[in-house]
């Protein structure tokens, strides 16, 4: 299999594209702070938590049905109209067959989480199933072509409609059943844009049970680390669900989401477009591992600061965003403060492996990370739910390590250039995360009320980004220069775009549907 040639112009590609993608990655999470800001006046932590419970094997039932094609499909040099159409085919017979598989298994849930109510949900919920898998090739399509209008236009809109229905419903006294109707018509927006915006229609007569194979062949792993993943993610939610019940995990499920939050826009912002960037030049060596240890570098000055903040402001911003309904929810996201920063690192190795065609590392690696956070979990269980979220936290930090192990040993990346890239934003953080408890310990912005509050948190975050800059700066001088040059980079050379992929184009051409 031959490699495309790597583009010119491609580091301003990238740079470009980090910035839209993350731009309408923000746009989104706007949107969506703002459902949720109402979302937690209308419905109560025990619709959150049937809603999670019932709807719990939704992502791991995507994950079969993608089957690691969205990775086949951008990672692949030639014949993409073919595989495309196959993938097109495999991809809606899965979703059929698993949403029936859903049906079947909405009683199994009923058992689990001791709930009639979660067993009519999670039948209902079913045909998610079958909606989530019909955009998976026109998104692979959008990111293997640089294109960023799902992050900047499909997933905002589907923001949207989740909020006007959801709210609607939930308020209106429907609960978990509001919020389910939210999301399928979410899911029925996300279908309709991602067709109507990729400009290309299937031709099925070149699908064939031997480009099936050949994606499958590929996506295996990928499919194989995605599965250990999210059913791995899904386990402190049964354990919480189980052990403390419907309340807790709602205040888990709100906590998660607000920790996840930094490492989700750094990595919006970015693997979006490392992933078929670092593709692009995977036959040279000494260029992937360039563009590793750059990536490296900026994922960690971004995502450790964001990460860290939430120990000494995760409950302030909590209380004050969403009520004292989410006191708990605000102590763990404090106890989940490292979630971003073991995900940023996780996520590149990850992306790394997967461009340089050595996807059968990702099943190991992943294994590994999702073992350690459920030993971290179980260790800490005695000491309650923040324990459950402490565990979590401190598994993935050493399950992130041991991916970073492995990439030195497989691409020659040397222990030094991982400590020099990594090192000091994370030391800059935790200078950050100390000086800014005695802060706010003594503004103490939750004790002045909602509308001042939110102002001296606003301050505060404003000074927390202020010492981690000076800190980053006095342990790593570089660091700003070069930011400086990618602004530079991101305003000059407007006309100067890269080279497009000879595959996409040819395919495109091809295409019936007008451009």
């Amino acid at each position: 299999m031959t490699e495309a040639p790597a583009p010119r112009g491609l580091a301003r590609t990238v740079i470009r594209g980090v910035a839209v993608a993350g731009g309408g990655y923000v746009l989104t999470q706007a949107l969506t702070l703002g459902v949720y800001l109402v979302l937690a006046r209308t419905a109560t932590p025990a619709d959150f938590g049937a809603y999670a419970a019932a709807t719990v094997l939704l992502t791991v039932g995507f994950m079969f049905a993608e089957s690691g094609t969205m990775a086949a499909i951008v990672q692949r040099p030639d014949r993409v109209e073919e595989a495309a159409a196959t993938a097109v085919i495999s991809t809606f017979a899965a979703g059929v067959g698993l949403s029936l598989l859903a049906l079947a298994a909405a009683p199994l849930l009923g058992l689990l989480f001791r709930s009639d109510h979660v067993t009519a949900l999670a039948a209902a919920a079913s045909g998610l199933m079958l909606l989530t898998a019909i955009p998976i090739v026109p998104t692979a399509l959008l990111q293997r072509r640089f294109s960023f209008v799902r992050r900047v236009i499909v997933q905002p809109i589907g923001i949207v409609v989740f909020g006007a229905v959801t709210i609607f419903a939930t308020a209106r006294g429907m609960g978990a059943w509001g919020l389910l109707i939210g999301t399928y018509a979410q899911a029925v927006t996300d279908v309709a844009l991602s067709w109507g915006l990729v400009r290309w229609r299937p031709r099925f007569s070149l699908a064939s049970m031997s480009m099936w194979r050949e994606l499958m062949g590929y996506g295996r792993y990928v499919f194989g680390s995605n599965i250990v993943f999210h059913i791995g993610a899904q386990v402190p939610v049964a354990l919480i669900g189980r052990r403390f019940g419907a309340g807790p995990l709602g205040q888990f499920r709100y906590a998660d989401r607000v920790a996840g939050l930094p490492f989700a826009l750094t990595l919006a912002g970015a693997s979006f477009v490392i992933f078929p960037a670092f593709a692009r030049i995977a036959a040279d060596a000494a260029r992937l591992r360039s563009a590793f240890g750059r990536a490296m570098r900026w994922m960690a000055a971004f995502a450790f600061p964001l990460g860290l903040i939430l120990l000494p402001l995760g409950k302030p911003l909590m209380i004050l965003v969403f009520g004292s309904t989410w006191a708990q929810a605000g102590e763990l996201a404090m106890a989940l403060c490292l979630i971003p920063v073991t995900g940023a690192m996780f996520s590149i190795v990850c992306e790394v492996f997967t461009a340089n065609g050595q996807p059968e590392l990702l099943v190991r690696l992943t294994v590994i990370q999702r073992l350690c956070v459920i030993a971290g979990m179980v260790a800490l269980l005695p000491f309650g739910l923040i324990g459950v979220g402490a565990g979590i936290s401190l598994g993935a930090a050493v399950g992130s390590v041991h991916a970073l192990r492995v990439a030195h040993r497989v691409l020659g990346i040397t222990v030094r250039s991982i400590v020099a890239e990594t090192v000091p934003p994370l030391a800059a953080s935790v200078l950050m995360a100390a000086a800014m408890i005695p802060v706010q310990i003594a503004l103490d912005p939750v004790s002045h009320g909602t509308g001042v509050g939110l102002l001296l948190l606003c301050a505060e975050g404003l000074l927390a980004a202020a010492i981690y800059v000076a800190c980053l700066h006095r342990l790593a001088p570089g660091h700003l220069g070069e930011f400086r040059d990618m602004v530079g980079q991101l305003r000059g050379g407007r006309g100067e775009v890269a080279e497009p992929d000879p595959a996409s184009a040819e395919m495109l051409a091809s295409s019936p549907v007008p451009r």
